[in-house]
Protein backbone atom coordinates (compact mmCIF):
# COMPACT_ATOMS: atom_id res chain seq x y z
CA UNK A 1 0.00 0.00 0.00
CA UNK A 2 1.53 3.68 -1.02
CA UNK A 3 0.25 6.93 0.77
CA UNK A 4 2.37 9.45 1.51
CA UNK A 5 5.52 7.03 2.68
CA UNK A 6 4.89 3.54 2.31
CA UNK A 7 2.95 1.96 4.57
CA UNK A 8 3.28 -1.50 2.99
CA UNK A 9 5.33 -2.51 0.19
CA UNK A 10 3.19 -2.01 -2.92
CA UNK A 11 -0.21 -0.63 -3.64
CA UNK A 12 -3.18 -2.55 -2.12
CA UNK A 13 -5.95 -1.97 -5.24
CA UNK A 14 -5.05 -1.53 -9.23
CA UNK A 15 -6.51 1.53 -9.65
CA UNK A 16 -5.92 4.10 -6.55
CA UNK A 17 -7.71 7.03 -8.57
CA UNK A 18 -10.83 4.62 -8.67
CA UNK A 19 -11.13 4.21 -4.61
CA UNK A 20 -10.91 7.97 -3.90
CA UNK A 21 -14.82 8.53 -3.28
CA UNK A 22 -16.90 9.67 -0.13
CA UNK A 23 -18.69 5.87 -0.19
CA UNK A 24 -14.77 4.62 0.32
CA UNK A 25 -13.56 7.18 2.85
CA UNK A 26 -16.42 6.46 4.72
CA UNK A 27 -16.15 2.81 4.74
CA UNK A 28 -12.42 3.13 6.07
CA UNK A 29 -13.44 5.88 8.24
CA UNK A 30 -16.30 3.03 9.83
CA UNK A 31 -13.16 0.96 10.11
CA UNK A 32 -11.28 3.38 12.27
CA UNK A 33 -14.21 3.72 14.47
CA UNK A 34 -14.89 -0.19 15.00
CA UNK A 35 -11.72 -0.16 16.04
CA UNK A 36 -11.63 2.53 18.75
CA UNK A 37 -14.97 1.20 19.76
CA UNK A 38 -13.61 -2.68 20.09
CA UNK A 39 -11.23 -1.01 22.60
CA UNK A 40 -13.77 0.74 24.27
CA UNK A 41 -15.84 -2.25 24.91
CA UNK A 42 -12.84 -4.03 26.16
CA UNK A 43 -11.73 -1.53 28.45
CA UNK A 44 -15.33 -1.22 30.18
CA UNK A 45 -16.12 -4.78 30.16
CA UNK A 46 -13.65 -6.94 29.40
CA UNK A 47 -15.63 -8.52 25.83
CA UNK A 48 -16.13 -7.45 22.55
CA UNK A 49 -18.01 -9.14 19.65
CA UNK A 50 -15.52 -11.16 17.57
CA UNK A 51 -17.82 -10.28 14.35
CA UNK A 52 -16.23 -6.88 14.67
CA UNK A 53 -12.92 -7.88 16.08
CA UNK A 54 -12.41 -10.41 12.60
CA UNK A 55 -12.82 -8.18 9.95
CA UNK A 56 -10.68 -5.28 11.72
CA UNK A 57 -7.94 -7.36 12.52
CA UNK A 58 -7.84 -8.94 8.67
CA UNK A 59 -7.48 -5.18 7.21
CA UNK A 60 -4.24 -5.46 8.56
CA UNK A 61 -2.61 -8.31 6.58
CA UNK A 62 -4.77 -7.59 4.00
CA UNK A 63 -2.30 -6.54 1.15
CA UNK A 64 -3.83 -6.52 -2.01
CA UNK A 65 -7.80 -6.10 -2.86
CA UNK A 66 -10.15 -5.02 -5.48
CA UNK A 67 -11.65 -3.13 -3.26
CA UNK A 68 -12.24 -1.27 -0.24
CA UNK A 69 -14.52 -3.05 1.21
CA UNK A 70 -12.17 -6.70 0.23
CA UNK A 71 -9.53 -5.10 2.89
CA UNK A 72 -12.40 -6.12 5.28
CA UNK A 73 -13.32 -9.07 4.20
CA UNK A 74 -15.51 -8.36 1.46
CA UNK A 75 -18.69 -8.88 3.62
CA UNK A 76 -20.06 -5.21 4.90
CA UNK A 77 -21.89 -6.77 7.41
CA UNK A 78 -18.93 -7.56 9.50
CA UNK A 79 -18.61 -3.30 9.18
CA UNK A 80 -22.18 -2.85 10.51
CA UNK A 81 -20.47 -2.07 13.98
CA UNK A 82 -18.10 0.56 12.31
CA UNK A 83 -20.69 2.36 10.31
CA UNK A 84 -23.46 2.58 13.14
CA UNK A 85 -21.10 4.17 15.23
CA UNK A 86 -19.92 6.94 12.35
CA UNK A 87 -23.25 7.86 12.24
CA UNK A 88 -23.72 8.37 15.57
CA UNK A 89 -20.67 10.61 16.17
CA UNK A 90 -21.36 12.35 12.91
CA UNK A 91 -24.66 12.76 12.75
CA UNK A 92 -26.75 11.43 15.66
CA UNK A 93 -27.85 13.44 18.47
CA UNK A 94 -25.47 15.38 21.16
CA UNK A 95 -26.19 12.51 23.87
CA UNK A 96 -25.40 9.65 20.97
CA UNK A 97 -22.13 10.79 20.68
CA UNK A 98 -19.09 9.23 22.49
CA UNK A 99 -16.27 11.95 23.67
CA UNK A 100 -13.85 9.18 24.42
CA UNK A 101 -14.63 7.45 20.61
CA UNK A 102 -14.12 10.63 19.46
CA UNK A 103 -10.73 11.51 21.32
CA UNK A 104 -9.40 7.94 20.17
CA UNK A 105 -9.70 8.72 17.06
CA UNK A 106 -8.53 11.79 16.17
CA UNK A 107 -5.19 10.69 18.20
CA UNK A 108 -5.36 7.52 15.37
CA UNK A 109 -5.67 9.50 13.14
CA UNK A 110 -2.67 11.87 14.32
CA UNK A 111 -0.79 8.74 14.72
CA UNK A 112 -1.58 7.43 11.70
CA UNK A 113 0.02 10.57 9.79
CA UNK A 114 3.32 10.32 11.95
CA UNK A 115 4.25 6.69 11.60
CA UNK A 116 3.61 7.46 7.77
CA UNK A 117 6.59 9.67 7.69
CA UNK A 118 8.62 7.57 9.43
CA UNK A 119 10.82 5.34 7.47
CA UNK A 120 12.24 3.58 10.10
CA UNK A 121 8.99 2.27 11.46
CA UNK A 122 7.00 1.87 8.13
CA UNK A 123 10.01 -0.52 7.24
CA UNK A 124 9.54 -2.80 10.55
CA UNK A 125 5.61 -2.50 10.79
CA UNK A 126 5.92 -3.75 7.13
CA UNK A 127 8.46 -6.78 8.00
CA UNK A 128 6.32 -7.19 10.99
CA UNK A 129 3.30 -7.72 9.10
CA UNK A 130 5.00 -9.79 6.75
CA UNK A 131 6.10 -12.58 9.95
CA UNK A 132 2.22 -12.40 11.10
CA UNK A 133 0.62 -13.02 7.62
CA UNK A 134 3.33 -16.50 7.69
CA UNK A 135 1.47 -17.56 10.60
CA UNK A 136 -1.40 -20.70 9.62
CA UNK A 137 -3.37 -19.53 12.69
CA UNK A 138 -7.26 -17.84 12.55
CA UNK A 139 -7.02 -14.23 12.62
CA UNK A 140 -8.87 -14.04 16.02
CA UNK A 141 -6.57 -16.97 18.03
CA UNK A 142 -4.62 -15.90 20.77
CA UNK A 143 -1.70 -16.30 18.97
CA UNK A 144 -2.05 -14.09 15.62
CA UNK A 145 -3.68 -11.36 18.52
CA UNK A 146 -0.37 -11.42 20.47
CA UNK A 147 1.31 -11.28 17.41
CA UNK A 148 -0.42 -8.06 16.17
CA UNK A 149 -0.20 -7.09 19.65
CA UNK A 150 3.07 -7.17 20.03
CA UNK A 151 3.76 -5.52 16.42
CA UNK A 152 2.18 -1.98 17.81
CA UNK A 153 3.58 -2.50 21.40
CA UNK A 154 7.25 -2.47 20.10
CA UNK A 155 6.91 -0.31 17.07
CA UNK A 156 4.04 2.20 17.90
CA UNK A 157 3.15 2.62 21.31
CA UNK A 158 5.55 4.65 22.15
CA UNK A 159 5.21 7.15 18.90
CA UNK A 160 3.10 10.28 19.48
CA UNK A 161 0.37 10.80 20.12
CA UNK A 162 0.38 8.04 22.67
CA UNK A 163 -3.26 5.90 22.80
CA UNK A 164 -4.18 5.90 26.54
CA UNK A 165 -7.51 3.76 26.72
CA UNK A 166 -9.24 4.37 29.91
CA UNK A 167 -11.47 2.26 31.38
CA UNK A 168 -11.77 -0.44 34.39
CA UNK A 169 -7.72 -1.22 35.77
CA UNK A 170 -9.20 -5.01 36.37
CA UNK A 171 -9.88 -5.13 32.93
CA UNK A 172 -6.83 -3.29 31.31
CA UNK A 173 -4.55 -4.96 33.23
CA UNK A 174 -5.59 -8.99 31.95
CA UNK A 175 -2.85 -9.63 29.24
CA UNK A 176 -5.24 -11.21 26.63
CA UNK A 177 -7.60 -7.79 27.33
CA UNK A 178 -4.40 -5.52 26.69
CA UNK A 179 -3.03 -7.11 23.87
CA UNK A 180 -6.46 -7.59 22.20
CA UNK A 181 -6.73 -3.90 22.84
CA UNK A 182 -3.49 -3.22 21.14
CA UNK A 183 -4.18 -5.43 18.16
CA UNK A 184 -7.34 -3.39 17.55
CA UNK A 185 -5.84 -0.42 17.56
CA UNK A 186 -3.38 -1.45 14.81
CA UNK A 187 -6.39 -2.43 12.76
CA UNK A 188 -7.43 1.39 13.75
CA UNK A 189 -4.34 2.59 12.13
CA UNK A 190 -5.07 0.69 9.16
CA UNK A 191 -8.06 2.21 8.70
CA UNK A 192 -6.46 5.59 8.93
CA UNK A 193 -3.96 4.30 5.99
CA UNK A 194 -6.79 3.13 4.21
CA UNK A 195 -8.85 6.43 4.56
CA UNK A 196 -6.41 8.35 3.27
CA UNK A 197 -5.42 6.50 0.51
CA UNK A 198 -9.43 6.66 -0.21
CA UNK A 199 -8.95 10.53 -0.57
CA UNK A 200 -9.92 11.75 3.60
CA UNK A 201 -8.01 14.41 4.69
CA UNK A 202 -8.36 15.97 8.22
CA UNK A 203 -10.46 18.85 7.27
CA UNK A 204 -13.14 16.09 5.96
CA UNK A 205 -13.71 15.58 9.20
CA UNK A 206 -15.60 18.44 9.66
CA UNK A 207 -16.40 18.97 5.81
CA UNK A 208 -17.84 15.81 4.95
CA UNK A 209 -19.73 15.03 7.86
CA UNK A 210 -23.32 14.85 6.05
CA UNK A 211 -21.26 13.10 3.52
CA UNK A 212 -20.01 10.21 5.10
CA UNK A 213 -23.10 9.98 7.19
CA UNK A 214 -25.15 9.31 3.84
CA UNK A 215 -22.69 7.00 2.79
CA UNK A 216 -22.92 5.06 5.64
CA UNK A 217 -26.68 5.08 5.21
CA UNK A 218 -26.17 3.47 1.69
CA UNK A 219 -23.48 0.66 3.26
CA UNK A 220 -25.77 -0.16 5.74
CA UNK A 221 -28.60 -0.52 3.24
CA UNK A 222 -26.68 -2.79 1.03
Amino acid sequence: MRIQRHYYEHNTFKDMSAIKSTSNQALALAGVFQAVQICKSLATTGRCDEEDLEPTLQSILTLEADNVLDAYGGSVSGMRRGLRVMKNQFGGLDEARDLDLARYTLSLIQLGSNVMNDDSTVKQLRAGISEARELDFPITDPVMVNKLADLYRTRISHLSPRIMVSGDPGFLNEEKTAATIRAALLGGLRSVVLWRQCGGTRPKLVLSRAGYVRAANEWLRA
